[in-house]
């Protein structure tokens, strides 16, 4: 059984990562619908040099003449369908207006969409030490800060056995726009059952058996101007 699991999650990683960047890093311009994300920005081809890494899709976004640009009005009222808009506080709906109006081509649903898998995975890689993913989805500074504490624990021969169990609440705190940089913080509530062991496999952490809430407010950023950005975590709190 432990060969087979040995196997098989790295290739669920994979299959969450590609789906995790044709989510988060999609901009909403191409009219896709969401069984269809990838098709025109992943082909699965190998790199130029034959090696075996397979580029992988980023937030390439299509320029369009102003006449074909998405009515913003119709994106707002779009966006304010959504449950995370309804509860967010009139501050963030009105960062989330100014970001629709300067870049109608944001598309709230896809973004908080792809904010769900994204904080699933980073909790679930840093707990695997998963460093490819993390590198990723983390802007260099807080990459480096999970990297100190996985770097810690490896040498104390401490192990992380991590379960995500589900979301209470994925609500908009906050949103920016300076320029072509956008900005949005996100607060998450949800369940996880987490346990540390140290090198005899001892439980020095946590319980095999307990779910208890997390309760995080992350920062995600995107330069809508870039044609080879995606989504990344910019920065994290407690909420």
């Amino acid at each position: 059984m432990g060969a087979i699991l040995n196997i098989l999650v790295p290739i669920l990683a994979v299959f969450i990562v590609y789906k995790l960047f044709t989510t988060l890093g999609k901009n909403g311009e191409d009219g896709q619908n969401p069984n269809q994300r990838h098709d025109n920005r992943f082909d699965g081809t190998k790199n130029d040099d034959n090696s075996n890494v397979i580029s992988l899709p980023t937030a390439k976004r299509n320029v369009k003449a102003n006449a074909q640009r998405p009515d913003p009005v119709e994106v707002l009222n779009s966006a304010m369908e959504a449950e995370s808009f309804a509860n967010a506080d009139e501050e963030a709906k009105q960062g989330l207006q100014k970001i629709i109006f300067a870049h109608p081509s944001f598309d709230y649903h896809e973004f908080m969409n792809g904010a769900e898998v994204a904080y699933e995975m980073i909790n679930l890689g840093f707990a695997q030490n998963d460093r490819d993913i993390l590198k990723r989805l983390l802007v260099d500074q807080v990459y480096n800060s999970f990297d100190t504490v996985m770097t810690a624990r490896e040498a104390a021969g401490n192990r992380v056995v991590s379960r995500f169990v589900g979301y209470e609440r994925v609500q908009l705190k906050s949103a920016d726009v300076d320029g072509d940089m956008i900005r949005l913080n996100v607060h998450f509530v949800a369940k996880l059952v987490s346990t540390t062991y140290d090198k005899n496999d001892r439980i020095i952490e946590g319980d095999e058996k307990h779910i208890f809430n997390t309760n995080d407010v992350w920062t995600f950023e995107n330069n809508m101007s870039d044609d080879n950005t995606s989504w990344k975590l910019a920065a994290t709190a407690k909420g």
